[in-house]
């Protein structure tokens, strides 16, 4: 995929920043939001579920 960018360089041409199109950069936010959502929906699938109004009884408890 060919992504259209520019570069922010400081005074000696290191580059410190890159401009993307914002339908590119909202492409790549939710591609890493689904990769992070992913990863922690496998750390907790082997946890313990507990029922919803078991919760609901848990915090009328409180």
């Amino acid at each position: 995929m060919n992504i259209a960018k520019s570069y922010i360089t400081d005074e000696s041409g290191k580059i410190r920043s890159v401009i993307l199109d914002y339908e590119i950069y909202q492409k790549i936010e939710d591609i890493l939001l689904d990769d992070g959502l992913l990863k922690a929906m496998e750390e907790i699938q082997d946890e313990e579920t507990i029922d919803y109004e078991d919760v609901r009884e848990l915090i009328k408890q409180l």
